[in-house]
């Protein structure tokens, strides 16, 4: 991932990620898995895959719309409201509030071509574990 501040910190995303992630749900007592694709265009960030849990699978998608501002990416929810934002540092913390459940994420950049996130998501509705891998295509 390149690491320079300044302008054109997103074109270092665009492209084909493949997705792995593994949800430890502490509701449910229950693993999920995601396996798919990321596609990063110059304003959205868009998920499609299958999700798995048990004997069931489904298919599964997000999006996310991203802008650039000063050295960061904001990432946002599909209604323009701020999701986190993602600066230079290699190893990164993010929190945000989803109403009353908190979400604490972290974002590992080791390389261009991979990178991983973590998110431990506390509240009266969730309450799960997520681990991500992102490999370019």
């Amino acid at each position: 991932m390149e690491r320079s501040a300044g302008a054109g910190r997103l074109s270092s995303f665009l492209g084909t990620w493949e997705v792995k992630r593994r949800i430890i749900d502490h509701f449910n007592s229950s693993l999920i898995t995601f396996e798919g694709q990321a596609f990063v265009t110059p304003v959205q960030f868009e998920e499609h895959g299958d999700t798995r849990s048990g004997i069931a699978t489904l298919r599964s998608s997000r999006t996310y719309r991203l802008d650039e501002a000063d050295s960061e990416i904001v990432v946002r929810f599909p209604d323009l409201s701020e999701f986190i934002r993602i600066g230079t540092a290699a190893t990164q913390c993010v929190i945000h509030h989803c109403g009353p459940d908190l979400y604490r994420g972290r974002l590992f950049f080791r390389a261009s071509d991979a990178w991983a996130e973590a998110w431990r998501v506390r509240g009266p509705r969730k309450n799960y574990l997520s681990l991500a891998h992102y490999r370019r295509v």
